[in-house]
């Protein structure tokens, strides 16, 4: 059984509903970027330190982000955080480039949490009250969502060498638009389980089905 989940998500792709319900099931504890601040041992890193921070980069390019003398220290503090986070016990970790930070790691699922509903997005993003999105016209919530997911893409891409959003980075990708947001916890919490298939009766299945007679 896997222990440890990473998950990227686009912004209001239901990433945090689905990692909650995931991780009560599963009893895995879910570690977002103030969860993370909170097992760090810098006095300077706090979480109006990083809102700050995420809001620097989600109007920078990738070349300005890579080179930020912010970036590589904020980095290491919550790479530092995050294999604190696994030596607590089976959890979740959202964002922050974890899924690369923790690669090689056979007992890690990588996942991508998107929507390809940007109308359906949009609600979501107005009920977000960390924002105050509710006046503001269509195209500006529009612009706001994309700006959330630059921010995320440019964290990862500026330190790893998996990129945000590429299928390749990942192990599973989910679209919750298609899926809904329950079908994609469930699909998540039946992938973290041990295989329940029996093999050998897999493996006669197969020779069966290839096996053609004249």
């Amino acid at each position: 059984m896997y222990k440890y989940m990473t998950m990227d998500s686009e912004y209001c792709s239901m990433g945090r509903w689905i990692s909650v319900i995931v991780g009560h099931q599963m009893h895995m504890k879910l570690y977002e970027g103030q969860d993370l601040i909170a097992l760090c041992d810098e006095d300077w890193l706090t979480e109006d330190y990083l809102v700050e921070f995420d809001e620097r980069i989600s109007i920078m390019s990738l070349e300005d982000v890579k080179k930020d003398s912010q970036m590589q220290k904020v980095h290491t503090a919550l790479t530092k955080a995050i294999f604190k986070a696994i030596e607590q016990g089976p959890c979740i970790i959202h964002e922050r480039a974890a899924g690369d930070i923790l690669k090689e790691r056979q007992d890690c699922l990588k996942v991508l949490l998107y929507n390809t509903s940007t109308e359906h997005k949009i609600p979501r993003a107005i009920a977000d009250k960390t924002y105050d999105l509710e006046d503001l016209p269509h195209d500006d919530i529009v612009s706001f969502m994309k700006s959330r997911d630059h921010m995320r893409a440019v964290y990862r891409n500026a330190v790893a060498s998996t990129m945000w959003g590429d299928k390749r980075s990942y192990d599973l990708c989910l679209d919750s638009d298609i899926l809904s947001r329950e079908k994609c916890a469930e699909i998540l919490i039946e992938a973290l389980k041990d295989v329940s298939l029996d093999l050998d009766e897999c493996a006669d299945i197969v020779h069966k089905s290839f096996t053609w007679t004249k």
